[in-house]
């Protein structure tokens, strides 16, 4: 059996209707980035949203001629589309190498070829409005998870994330979709509490922590989250230094 996994976006009635929407498509070539910006979609679609020359190799966000070579369009249009989504929420451009469609998340599902096959044989059959099974024996179909509250509450910890560091770095942007998969299995599989991870969070990017730099993603606090941990408990070992009034009433001087 092929069993052979393809994916596609699902877009709402009501998609050009939002407003970053009809403001792409009032631009000079708007209807020309729209249609692009779908391709877009579909390219990164399998790839939970990043749009990916390989499964290895993404997309160079400075070197659009392949790119614009896939979607059988013009690079002045690419890259005006690319600019134009980035100033509308539409598209992150993440570390400055990657190109990420920002709103995927709501439009992903996924299907295989043997389903596409078991739906193409009803409709030669004829028998598209045949009456559903009983539960019980209807065909198991894979279906896309349900958004729990585990994951509510690591999107929070990702918009955290990203907060802090725009503290220091107010034009920071980054990837809170992405980011929140991973502390969404940090709380999961690693069998760690919301509220220890906002703490530890709050802690590694203070602005003076060495880890304020080196945590910049989901992935990265999940991978370095027990050192982490372990260093904010530690108490501090640096010793205050002595004022002179303390050394002088250390070694018995009279003022």
């Amino acid at each position: 059996m092929d069993n052979q996994k393809y994916y596609y976006i699902k877009l709402k009635d009501s998609y050009f209707e939002q407003d970053n929407i009809k403001v792409l498509e009032s631009l000079p070539n708007g209807h020309i980035f729209s249609l692009i910006l779908i391709k877009m979609y579909l390219k990164a679609s399998k790839h939970n949203g990043q749009l990916m020359m390989t499964f290895s190799i993404p997309y160079d966000p400075n070197n659009l001629e392949v790119l614009a070579s896939v979607l059988n369009h013009d690079v002045s249009h690419v890259r005006d589309a690319i600019r134009a989504g980035v100033r509308l929420d539409l598209i992150t451009i993440l570390d400055g190498r990657e190109i990420w469609l920002t709103e995927i998340q709501n439009m992903i599902g996924r299907s295989s070829n043997e389903a596409d096959r078991i739906r193409s044989y009803r409709q030669r059959l004829g028998v598209n409005d045949a009456p559903a099974l009983p539960a019980k024996k209807r065909p198991a179909q894979k279906q896309e998870k349900p958004e729990t509250e585990e994951y509510k509450q690591a999107l929070e910890l990702a918009i955290l994330l990203e907060s802090k560091h725009k503290e220091v770095d107010p034009k920071f942007k980054g990837n809170t979709v992405g980011w929140a998969t991973h502390i969404e299995k940090l709380m999961r599989i690693d069998k760690r509490t919301a509220d220890e991870i906002e703490r530890v969070i709050r802690w590694a990017k203070e602005p003076d922590n060495f880890w304020f730099p080196n945590i910049m993603s989901g992935k990265k606090l999940r991978e370095k989250f027990p050192t982490l941990l372990s260093q904010m408990k530690r108490p501090a070992t640096g010793k205050k230094e002595s004022s002179l009034e303390d050394i002088a009433k250390k070694y018995g001087i009279e003022e």
